[in-house]
């Protein structure tokens, strides 16, 4: 008997669209999203994205007209990608090993995932990966890269010096996602000229899971708290009850901003929107 979810899955992506072949460049099939942000970057956006969606809620900017959808990274649509007929699959690690059929669709190039610097060194590595893999010269990848340093050490200029605390708060007010060593945040403060208010542990994404009593010892700090829409009326309901979040020095000094929200692990693009939006809330009134 033929299973009936894969015989959908195949009847619906006869029914999806084929984009035509542009006149530049590979075709591109991209599960990761900070490859295809540095793919839009570079001016070469990809074909196809897996959960547009998602990367539509976390990017500063709008997805390209014409570039499809294939499905969230942990369960791609075979049946859709293979109809698209991708040149070549950009994708992580752990994608190929969760689905490894994409590969019989189209040669995989696997995007970096460690560096022995810093997550800008990082996107670094990855904008001269993906410049390469759609075929354009070095130089693209080098102007992306100096003009991103450029746009970080204009941002810092604007935001002065100060000690600075990124962080997600949990929808209890009580619990804060701390970034640190190793995060985009802590290598894009660094960048910029500042210093980041957290040194301490970090898991491997370089987060710190911290409670509300640890942020009252960080007296000098300046709190940005990233916004998460969904949760931000809650949370701010549950902060703004609570002593001891008014306890924080920031707190009551003025020194705590909303800020939008952003894709940690995101590319270029993203440390750029980053470090705009650091420095308008470090300078505003």
């Amino acid at each position: 008997m033929i299973s009936r979810r894969p015989l959908l899955a195949g009847l619906l992506a006869l029914t999806l669209p084929v984009p035509a072949r542009a006149a530049a460049g590979p075709r591109l099939a991209v599960i990761d999203w900070a490859a295809a942000e540095t793919l839009i970057a570079l001016d070469r956006p990809p074909l196809a994205i897996s959960d547009s969606g998602y990367f539509a809620s976390r990017m500063p900017f709008d997805l390209p007209p014409g570039v499809v959808d294939i499905g969230p990274f942990w369960e791609i649509s075979l049946e859709y990608l293979a109809r698209l007929a991708p040149d070549r699959i950009i994708a992580p690690a752990s994608a190929l090993m969760m689905t490894p059929r994409i590969a019989e669709i189209a040669p995989v190039d696997i995007v970096p995932t460690e560096t022995r610097g810093s997550r800008l060194d990082l996107a670094a590595d990855l904008a001269r990966q993906m410049a390469a893999v759609a075929g354009l010269a070095p130089e693209s990848a080098a102007r992306l890269v100096e003009g991103t340093e450029a746009a970080l050490a204009a941002a810092g200029r604007r935001a002065g010096h100060s000690s600075v605390l990124v962080c997600v708060p949990d929808l209890s007010g009580r619990l804060f996602t701390l970034y640190g060593r190793g995060s985009l945040p802590d290598a894009v403060l660094a960048r910029m000229g500042l210093a980041n208010a957290w040194t301490g542990p970090v898991t491997a994404l370089g987060t710190y899971r911290a409670s509300l009593e640890e942020l009252i010892g960080m007296e000098e700090a300046t709190i940005l708290l990233v916004e998460i829409a969904s949760m931000r009326p809650r949370t701010e309901r549950m902060l703004r009850t609570s002593a001891l979040w008014h306890a924080v020095p920031a707190v009551a000094s003025g020194r705590a901003h909303w800020i939008g929200n952003f894709y940690p692990q995101g590319g270029l693009l993203s440390a750029r929107h980053l470090a705009g939006t650091v420095a308008a809330a470090l300078t505003q009134g």
